[in-house]
């Protein structure tokens, strides 16, 4: 295990620190070191543990993340959002914090919109910022 960690300011002032291992290539951004109580796979290769009565997202982890940020020709690359995984009782509170610090530090929202239908595709894009000096 080849383990770099770093302290991560926010915007909002408050600190997170982060822990790559560079042999698996896996992030995780921790905002408190609070035991989770779920845990939910926002897309395949983000996953999302908070704590269940506070809805405190307590960590964001990336697997593969050196491919999550790679910038393509075409711009970022955007992940679909496993909401129709996510048990019903789970999305109101992921939604919210989705929508909110630290987890708008990280990844944006957004949807894409299939030709000939209403279906709206929920999807996230990777902010870099604090993430690219780590895949490097």
């Amino acid at each position: 295990m080849n383990l770099e960690k770093q302290i991560v300011t926010l915007s909002t002032g408050q600190t997170a620190w982060s822990e790559y291992d560079r042999d698996s290539d896996i992030l995780e951004i921790i905002f408190r070191s609070d035991e989770a109580t779920c845990a939910i796979e926002l897309t395949e290769s983000i996953i999302l543990r908070f704590d269940w009565e506070t809805n405190a997202p307590l960590s964001l982890s990336f697997i593969s993340l050196a491919r999550l940020v790679q910038p393509t020709q075409y711009g970022q690359i955007h992940f679909q959002l496993l909401i129709d995984e996510w048990p019903a009782e789970v999305q109101d509170k992921v939604w919210a914090m989705l929508q909110t610090p630290p987890l708008t530090e990280f990844l944006t929202l957004s949807s894409y919109a299939p030709a000939h239908t209403e279906q709206l595709i929920p999807m996230a894009t990777i902010k870099p910022q604090h993430l690219t000096m780590q895949a490097a």
